[in-house]
């Protein structure tokens, strides 16, 4: 997973802006996904992450 993949997935979930730079740390264990920023640690399923993905890539598509 690359820090533009947590980057979206975070600002998604917290609903601002997350720069790629801005992530501090990603970590996977069992079948949850944690993401480090300044401002907070996301901890999401696996399947909510791809999701997020998913439905970003959808919405870049139809522009």
């Amino acid at each position: 997973m690359t820090a533009i993949e947590a980057a979206i997935v975070a600002s998604m979930d917290l609903g601002k802006l997350v720069l790629p730079e801005a992530i501090e740390a990603v970590y996977g264990y069992g079948d949850d996904v944690a993401i480090l920023t300044p401002d907070a640690i996301i901890t999401l399923p696996i399947q909510t992450f791809h999701n997020y993905l998913t439905d970003w890539l959808d919405a870049l598509i139809e522009v």
